[in-house]
């Protein structure tokens, strides 16, 4: 039954469609010259970041111990 009437209803609908534009179906003009394709440096305006030696450990900033941070729990 649901499958007649889709066959059904997709012959009526496809006979109500309308046709696609020319500039669609028209085959491509081969003697068309678009705009010339410049390459671009992709990493211009880039800063090149490069590995150090690690830091010693009398570097590093003091941690905070728990409860002094004031974060309002306790």
């Amino acid at each position: 039954m649901y499958k007649r009437l889709l066959i059904l209803s997709s012959a009526v609908l496809s006979g109500c469609a309308v046709p696609p534009p020319e500039w669609v179906v028209a085959p491509a003009d081969s003697q068309w010259r678009g705009p010339p394709i410049h390459a671009a440096d992709v990493t211009a305006g880039t800063q090149t970041l490069r590995p150090v030696e690690p830091r010693g450990w009398g570097t590093m900033p003091p941690q905070e111990k728990k409860g002094e941070s004031g974060g309002g729990h306790e």
